[in-house]
């Protein structure tokens, strides 16, 4: 199902600008580096907001990923600028690639904006959230900016 913003009675929850979502001066974290220089703009419940950029603004929550496993890990943030980190459930990584097995968004906490998402991909060892680096061989990580959490789920 598509919804359009303009078939909502009211307001609506989108990140209007790129986050550039990256890793962060400490690697075990991530920040927002927005290629406008300005920082991210983004709206909740049709309210407009604006969080300038940060280093390290970004970490990473939630249970040990399983070697061999993907997760996508959603970056959100409230009206007071916080950012949270919702996990998604992990697939392993053999079945993403052949095409067998979709890897699913999660779901924003309420009142939150998505504004960018993490993939990590652990290598032989499991991946530790906030503590495991996101660079140097042990893993493999996509970093992406985005609207709003898209409609479907990742395939590769």
């Amino acid at each position: 199902m598509t919804l359009n913003l303009n078939e909502l009675a009211r307001g609506g929850t989108v990140c209007l600008s790129k986050a550039g979502v990256a890793i962060g001066g400490t690697t075990s974290k991530a920040r927002t580096n927005a290629p406008n220089g300005a920082g991210v703009d983004f709206a909740i419940n049709g309210i407009l907001y604006h969080v300038a950029d940060a280093d390290n603004n970004i970490v990473l929550t939630g249970d040990v990923q399983t070697a061999l496993y993907t997760n996508v890990y959603l970056v959100c943030i409230n009206s007071a600028n916080t950012i949270t980190v919702v996990q998604g459930d992990e697939v392993l990584s053999a079945s993403l690639t052949a095409g067998s097995a979709p890897l699913h968004w999660p779901t924003p906490t309420v009142n939150t904006c998505p504004i960018g998402a993490i993939k990590v991909a652990a290598g032989a060892g499991a991946f530790t959230p906030g503590t495991t680096a996101l660079t140097g061989g042990t893993v493999t990580v996509t970093y992406y900016d985005l609207f709003a959490v898209p409609a479907s789920p990742l395939t590769s």
